[in-house]
């Protein structure tokens, strides 16, 4: 009975490690299995190249956006243009009536006009004989993108509820805006730097000396909008037609091609299988989008790693060529160098001998 009971709870331990892992992994598992890698970490080690070597660093920040724009896109349907124009121009006033309550002024608010067109329909015209569908024109629609430049990214629900009240849902875009990334780069280039001598230490450490001879260093920027993907989360049981049919015979064979075909179970040791024949109707899915930052696992250092929102990465690589040397051979170039400066100034001094001779 002990025994039993150890293996119960042994077995329930393990369901509760399970529940936890997929619970911190989260959905998008379920459509990438295999981006989670068990497998042993592969390191890549910098061999040099005969005496060269060549060290590089890669920094990333991320960095909160010093403002935003958020754009959208407003159409309005009318009978003629007055009636069309006048209709537009009530909902913009609504939006920056209901900005300004937010605290967004009209020099923030941009109006972009699109597009103002006429629309068509058919009309049937029919005689004796005959009947003739006739293309007429039946009105306008203008189309106008709101433009709203806002600092902090907490307005931006406020925002999307001023515009639910004049009729507009349609949100386009969000853009990402960084004033002064300048001043980020410098601090990224500092970092790097700092990753450079601390790898060059090691060397150091083992008695080889490092002499620089080339440089190169690269910048690049990633918004938000650019990094985030789509993923759909299911899980599809089996009908209860399969099952029963599986039940009534040991030699069934199912066959599932594509959406909505028709599947047959060819079984021949029961009758009720082989008259089974039924359609598979799969429903629609929710697909939804997330945001998914650069990985941190290929940089040296991470600047404000601990980010809670959607933010700007900067990265900034930096790669420095030397050439290497042993101690017995920095000793001897060392030493060829103090020799040849030493032969130098003996030089300049018999010449300025000479001259005073003269």
């Amino acid at each position: 009975m002990k025994k039993t009971l150890a293996i119960i709870l042994l077995l329930a331990s393990a369901g509760a490690v399970n529940h936890a892992a997929a619970q911190a992994a989260g959905n998008y598992l379920y459509n990438n299995p295999n981006s989670i890698n068990n497998e042993r970490a592969t390191v890549n080690v910098n061999a040099p190249s005969g005496s060269t070597v060549n060290l590089k660093s890669e920094i990333m920040m991320n960095v909160r956006a010093t403002s935003y724009t958020a754009i959208f896109a407003a159409a309005q349907s009318g009978r003629d243009v007055w009636e069309v124009d006048s209709l537009m121009n009530q909902r913009i006033t609504m939006v920056k009536y209901g900005l300004a309550l937010l605290g967004i002024s009209e020099e923030n608010i941009h109006i972009d006009a699109v597009s103002m067109v006429p629309t068509y329909a058919f009309q049937l015209e029919e005689k004796k004989f005959s009947k003739r569908s006739t293309e007429i024109p039946v009105g306008f629609e203008m189309k106008k993108n709101i433009h709203v430049l806002f600092k902090h990214h907490n307005l931006l629900d406020a925002i999307i509820s001023q515009m639910a009240f004049a009729d507009i849902y349609d949100m386009v875009k969000v853009e990402y805006n960084l004033d002064g990334s300048q001043t980020y780069f410098e601090e990224l280039r500092k970092a790097a730097l700092s990753a450079i001598h601390s790898k060059e230490a090691t060397y150091n450490s083992l008695n080889l000396h490092l002499e620089v001879y080339s440089m190169g260093d690269g910048l690049n920027t990633t918004y938000p909008m650019e990094r985030y993907k789509s993923f759909t989360a299911f899980h599809s049981g089996t009908t209860f037609q399969t099952v029963q049919a599986f039940a009534g015979s040991n030699t069934n064979s199912i066959s599932v091609n594509g959406k909505n075909n028709t599947i047959l179970i060819d079984g021949k040791s029961s009758r009720d299988a082989l008259s089974q024949q039924f359609i598979i109707q799969n429903a629609e899915k929710n697909k939804t989008i997330f945001y998914d930052r650069m990985p941190y696992n290929q940089f040296d250092k991470v600047i404000n790693a601990d980010m809670e929102e959607p933010c700007i990465q900067l990265f900034y690589t930096m790669q420095v060529s030397y050439v290497m040397q042993t101690q017995e051979q920095f000793d001897q170039t060392k030493k060829n160098k103090e020799q040849a400066e030493l032969n130098a100034q003996n030089m300049v001094n018999r010449k300025g001998k000479l001259r005073r001779r003269r």
